[in-house]
């Protein structure tokens, strides 16, 4: 399996037709202070498997780290590789995991990093402001 889209945004489903509905992508936040919650963001990421995975099971995993290298999140599924709706063709899965309360102790560069059976497919960074000062 190989990641073809990896964003975040402020909102997204799938369609009863399998597709992606993404509003609002963004790579960096703004809080009002620190630390802070953030209510919530969408982390949304098409697969692409070839035909010969096809019924395998795979792990998932999505991990959140801090640019001290200290793991903020991290999540784990399985998933099985559905049949494609074409036989022959590979298949695409768009997987749309909402993070509500996701927590940020300080500003800086943060990272998640998408992973299948153990193997890095893809990062994603995602930058947290300082908060301004009353201006």
């Amino acid at each position: 399996m190989q990641v073809t889209l990896a964003v975040l945004a402020d909102y997204a489903n799938v369609s009863q037709e399998g597709k992606a509905n993404i509003m609002g992508v963004f790579s960096e936040v703004n809080p009002p202070e620190l630390p802070f919650a953030l209510p919530m963001m969408y982390l949304i990421v098409t697969f692409t498997a070839s035909p010969a995975e096809i019924g395998s099971e795979k792990t998932l995993r999505v991990t959140l780290m801090d640019s001290d290298g200290n793991q903020v999140l991290s999540l784990e599924s399985p998933v099985v590789v559905p049949k494609p709706a074409r036989p022959g063709n590979p298949v695409q899965l768009n997987s749309i995991l909402g993070l509500g309360g996701v927590r940020f102790d300080q500003a800086g560069d943060y990272q998640f990093s998408i992973l299948v059976d153990g193997d890095e497919k893809t990062s994603l960074p995602l930058h947290v402001n300082k908060p301004k000062s009353g201006e």
